[in-house]
């Protein structure tokens, strides 16, 4: 049987490097992993669009890796992260 590290279709990624667009993977309740694209930025992680519906992906919870979209004008979601880091700003005093 193949190792782990040959089975898997991304790289050593980091989560602060996605992009929208990007093919994100992450594990479920279950153990199984899964992909989906990161559509947004929102304040409980990056949402992605996935064939079964939207997930939402945190880093150090369910997050497994990403591959970079095709894209040479990869964009991140700076609206969604100016907007989130606001809402969080009143919860910390």
């Amino acid at each position: 049987m193949a190792e782990f590290s040959e089975m898997v279709s991304w790289e050593d990624e980091y989560y602060a490097d996605i992009k929208k667009g990007d093919k994100v993977y992450y594990k479920n309740k279950q153990g199984q992993i899964h992909r989906g694209e990161a559509v947004l930025y929102g304040p409980a992680g990056w949402v992605l669009s996935c064939d079964h519906g939207t997930q939402v992906v945190q880093d150090g919870i369910n997050y497994m890796g990403h591959t970079p979209t095709k894209d040479p004008f990869r964009t991140d979601d700076h609206m969604g992260k100016w907007l989130n880091k606001w809402r969080w700003k009143e919860f910390e005093s």
